[in-house]
């Protein structure tokens, strides 16, 4: 079961309790098997509120895992980061602390919600601007 206490740097919200279970049910009720791995943590991050940012094959950092995905929960005292990792076999699922997998990932997680957040903020004028010049 994943640690929900885990030492976090002060500057990030502390998980909600409940939101960090119930994307982990949520997760171990997924059957890599029989879908892809990016639609069984989309399916998971739904259930709680969350958004898939990213899936990309392991480097090797931690054992047993073939695919890491980061999942963005949105909470009123701030974004958490919560990462899904698939199974070397490609059969089991399960949730991977920051301290599982280091700070380059989160890194690169909070980098990419960076990154979403200008494409939807200049989306709109960029759509308003194509609009008007057809």
């Amino acid at each position: 079961m994943m640690n929900v206490t885990s030492a976090e740097p002060l500057n990030e919200p502390a998980l909600e309790p409940f939101e960090a279970v119930e994307f982990e049910l949520a997760l171990d009720l997924q059957d890599p098997t029989q879908t892809t791995f990016e639609t069984c943590v989309r399916v998971a991050a739904e259930v709680v509120g969350g958004e898939i940012l990213f899936d990309m094959p392991s480097d090797g950092t931690i054992e047993d895992c073939s695919r890491i995905a980061a999942v963005r929960l949105r909470q009123p005292s701030g974004d958490r980061i919560l990462f899904a990792v698939l199974g070397e076999t490609g059969a089991t699922l399960r949730v991977a602390t920051r301290a599982d997998l280091g700070d380059r990932f989160h890194g690169f997680a909070k980098a990419f919600i960076g990154v979403l957040e200008r494409i939807r903020d200049d989306l709109p004028a960029a759509m308003s601007r194509a609009a008007g010049s057809a």
